[in-house]
C-alpha cells in the first residue's frame, strides 16, 4: 500500500471556502445552477427524499478528488460519489447543502495483453472495458444488464454481478488493484496486475461493495480472461413456477452453465409488450441457458439441459448455436427491468437466497404479490439464487403506494427467513438501509460501523448509505487530517467555511412568476403517461424520427417512458433530463437559459446541441408532470413534444409557466 502527498492541484493549501475550492480545479468543473444540478440529485432509483447539493464537482483526476475531500473534510461537508447514475438502491442520492462528486470524466483505459489487465478509470463504462479487452482477444466478464451504460466505478462500488455470474464470478474476482483517495484527502494505491499477494490485510476486497462510504476509487486495476467463446442457447417455458425452479436446480446440480436466467409471467408479458418477439404469454415461468463450453461440448450440455427441462415440465424448449438467435433472447432478458418500469412505478429489490431455497423464494413472492394485490415481476439470476423483484404501483394511488411498500418489505423479510441476503449485487444504499441492522446482527453491524468510523471519522463520505448518518447534533469525536485542520484555521475557519457553503447553496426553486414550486405531490396519472410516450412514438414516426419519450411527475419522479428501436441509452438519459428540466422549471426546455440552449453537458459524456424536446404538461395552468423527447434535430424534438400537448389537450407550452 503506497500514499501520495498533497499535490500542486491543490495550490499546497485546502480550499476553506466553495471560491477557493472552483479556483482550485479546471475550469467548468463545479456546477451551482440549480437548473444544472438537478439531473445530479438522483440515480435510477429516482428516491424522492433526494436532497439539493451546494455543488456538482465534476473530477478530471486523482487530484480533483483530493482537492473536493480535503475542502469537504475541513468544512464537514458530504460528499456523494456518483459515476453514470444507474443505482437500482439510491446509492447516489445528493444531500441537501453536500457535493455530488461526479466521476463521469474520468473514463481513460489501458489494457496490458502481457499481464491481461486494464487499468481504467472509474468513469469508463463497463461495456467500454469489454470492447477495449476485446481488440486483443480478451473479454471483462462481470456483466450487468446495464453493463451499455453503467460504470466500471458504480460496478466496483456495488460488487455488481450480471448474467454471467454464475460462472464466472462478479465484480470483485476481477478487482486486482486501485487507487482510493480516504476521507482525509490522501491517496493510496492496494494492490496491482498481480495474481497472487497476501501482504497486509486485503484492503482491496474491503473498498469492493463499499458503496464510496469508505473512500472514493479514482483507478481500478481489472483481471481479463481469453475472449468468451460463442456460446450455445436454450429458452424453456413451463407451466409453474415450481416447475421452472425445480428445472433450475436440477441443471446446476450437475453442471456449470455460463448463463442461467429466469423471468416469471409479469416479467415475459413485459418484455413481449416491447419487442413483440413471440413468448409464451400463458407461461408462468421461462429459463434462459448457455453453454459457452467448446462446441461439440456444449452441444452435449444444451442437449442435457434439454431433457432436465422437459423431465421437469417444459411446455417447450428451443436451442440454438446461431449467435444472432442466442444473442436475441438476451437482450430480451436484458431490457426487462426497462420494459416492467413502463407499467407503473417499481420499488426494485435484488434479494438472493441459497440456490435450494429459490423456489420457496419465488412461490412466496407470488403469495405477497396476491395477497397485497400490487404486480410483482421477478426476473432472477437463476443460477446463483440472486433475484429482482420489481413491486410496480401508481404513485397517485396513495392505498396502492402503501399496499407496494407493505410487499416490498415482506419480501426482504422473506428471504432473510430463507437464509437468504436483502441485497445480492445491488448495494444497501438508502432504500435498504433500514433493513441492515436486522439482516447482520447487532454484532457485525457493531464491526462494519467500527471500520467506517476508521477510515471515515467525520462521516462525510456518503453519509446514510449503508449507514446511520451521523446526526448533526453529534459531536465529531475524532480530529479531522491535520492537514485540513491547518487550513481551516486560517481566517476563514471552519465555521465561516461552512457558512459559506450553506450561503451558496441554490435557493428554493422559483416557477418564472416568482413563486415557489412545490414537487411534493406526484399528480401525473400512469394512463395520461402511457398516452404521452404513444403520442411521441407517433409523432415521430410521422417525422421520420426515432424517438425516446420519458414522463415525470412534478416530484421529478419517472412515470413512463418508450422509444422506437435502436434507440442508445444516451437518448433515454437525454429525454429524462429534458423531462425533468421542463418539470422543475415549468417551462419548456428551449427557452431555458441561453447557455444552456447552446450547450449542456450530458451525464454520459456526451454534449446536447440543444436542449428543445422538453416540455412542462399542463392543464388550465396546473403543472402535472414533465415530458421529454429526445432523437432527432433540437426543432424536431420540439416540434413532437408540441403536437403530443396538443394531442392531450394540455395547455400549449409557452404559456404553462
Amino acid at each position: 500500500m503506497t500514499s501520495t502527498a498533497p499535490s500542486a492541484a491543490s495550490g499546497g493549501r485546502t480550499a476553506a471556502t466553495l471560491d477557493e475550492l472552483v479556483a482550485q480545479l479546471p475550469d467548468g468543473a463545479v456546477i451551482t445552477d440549480p437548473v444544472k444540478t438537478e439531473a445530479y440529485r438522483r440515480d435510477r432509483a429516482e428516491d424522492p427524499n433526494a436532497g439539493t447539493p451546494a455543488a456538482v464537482v465534476r473530477a478530471t483526476s486523482t487530484e480533483d478528488v483530493q482537492a473536493v475531500v480535503r475542502y469537504a473534510a475541513a468544512t464537514g461537508t458530504p460528499v456523494v460519489p456518483r459515476g453514470a447514475g444507474t443505482s437500482l438502491s439510491g446509492g447516489s442520492t445528493a444531500i441537501d447543502g453536500g457535493i455530488v462528486l461526479s466521476l463521469e470524466r474520468m473514463r481513460d483505459i489501458t489494457i496490458d495483453p502481457v499481464t491481461r489487465t486494464a487499468v481504467t478509470q472509474p468513469g469508463a463504462f463497463n461495456v467500454e472495458v469489454k470492447e477495449a479487452a476485446g481488440e486483443h482477444d480478451l473479454w471483462y466478464p462481470p456483466d450487468p444488464a446495464s453493463f451499455t451504460f453503467c460504470s466500471i466505478g458504480g460496478n466496483i462500488a456495488t460488487n455488481a454481478g450480471g448474467l454471467c455470474c454464475v460462472k464466472y464470478g462478479v465484480t470483485t474476482d476481477y478487482v486486482l488493484g486501485m487507487k482510493v483517495v480516504l476521507a482525509d484527502g490522501r491517496a493510496i494505491e492496494l494492490g496491482g496486475p498481480r495474481l497472487k499477494d497476501v501482504a497486509g490485510l486485503s484492503l482491496t476486497k474491503l473498498f469492493v461493495g463499499s458503496e464510496g462510504t469508505l473512500g472514493i476509487i479514482t483507478e481500478v486495476t481489472l483481471r481479463l480472461v481469453p475472449a468468451q467463446r460463442p456460446p450455445h442457447t436454450l429458452v424453456a417455458t413451463f407451466p409453474t413456477l415450481d416447475s421452472a425452479t425445480a428445472a433450475v436446480l436440477a441443471i446446476t446440480q450437475r453442471m456449470r452453465p455460463s448463463m442461467l436466467e429466469f423471468m416469471d409471467r409479469p416479467t415475459i408479458n413485459a418484455v413481449e409488450d416491447e419487442t413483440k418477439m413471440g413468448l409464451d404469454r400463458d407461461a408462468a415461468a421461462m429459463i434462459i441457458v448457455q453453454s459457452d463450453e467448446p462446441a461439440g461440448h456444449a452441444g452435449v450440455e444444451i442437449a442435457e439441459v434439454t431433457q432436465l427441462c422437459e423431465s421437469n415440465g417444459a411446455t417447450e424448449v428451443f436451442s440454438t448455436d446461431d449467435a444472432d438467435e442466442g444473442e436475441a433472447f438476451i437482450a430480451a432478458r436484458r431490457i426487462a427491468i426497462p420494459a416492467v418500469e413502463k407499467k407503473g412505478t417499481i420499488l426494485l429489490e435484488d434479494v438472493g437466497v441459497p440456490l435450494p431455497r429459490l423456489g420457496a423464494l419465488v412461490s412466496g413472492i407470488d403469495e405477497i404479490s396476491q395477497r397485497h394485490d400490487v404486480l410483482v415481476a421477478v426476473m432472477a439470476h437463476a443460477g446463483d439464487g440472486n433475484t429482482h423483484p420489481l413491486v410496480v404501483f401508481d404513485p397517485t394511488d396513495a392505498e396502492q403506494r402503501e399496499r407496494a411498500h407493505t410487499a416490498y418489505g415482506e419480501i426482504m423479510d422473506l428471504a432473510v427467513s430463507l437464509g437468504g441476503t436483502i441485497t445480492g449485487e445491488h448495494g444497501v444504499g438508502r432504500l435498504k438501509q433500514p433493513w441492515l441492522a436486522g439482516y447482520l446482527g447487532e454484532d457485525v453491524l457493531d464491526i462494519n460501523q467500527r471500520v467506517k468510523d476508521a477510515l471515515d471519522p467525520q462521516g462525510i463520505l456518503n453519509p446514510g448509505v449503508v449507514f446511520d448518518a451521523r446526526p448533526e447534533s453529534d459531536p465529531v469525536t475524532a480530529e479531522a487530517p491535520a492537514g485540513a485542520a491547518a487550513a481551516a484555521a486560517a481566517p476563514a475557519g471552519a465555521a465561516a467555511a461552512s457558512a459559506a457553503v450553506q450561503t451558496d447553496a441554490p435557493a428554493p426553486m422559483t416557477s418564472t412568476t416568482g413563486e415557489p414550486v412545490s414537487f411534493s405531490t406526484p399528480t401525473i396519472t400512469y394512463d395520461l403517461a402511457a398516452r404521452a410516450v404513444a403520442l411521441t412514438i407517433e409523432e415521430g414516426k410521422k417525422a421520420g424520427v426515432r424517438t425516446c419519450a420519458t414522463i415525470v411527475d412534478p416530484a421529478l419522479q419517472l412515470v413512463a417512458y418508450g422509444r422506437t428501436d435502436g434507440m442508445t441509452p444516451h437518448s433515454v438519459e437525454t429525454s429524462r433530463r429534458k423531462a425533468q428540466t421542463a418539470a422543475s422549471t415549468r417551462r419548456p426546455s428551449a427557452l431555458i437559459l441561453p447557455e444552456l440552449a447552446q450547450k449542456l453537458e450530458h451525464g454520459t459524456g456526451g454534449l446536447l446541441t440543444s436542449i428543445a424536446g422538453g416540455v412542462p404538461i399542463a392543464f388550465d395552468g396546473v403543472v402535472v408532470g414533465g415530458l421529454g423527447v429526445a432523437g432527432g434535430k433540437p426543432p424536431e424534438d420540439a416540434a413532437i413534444a408540441d403536437a403530443v400537448l396538443a394531442a392531450l389537450g394540455a395547455d400549449p407550452a409557452e404559456t404553462a409557466s
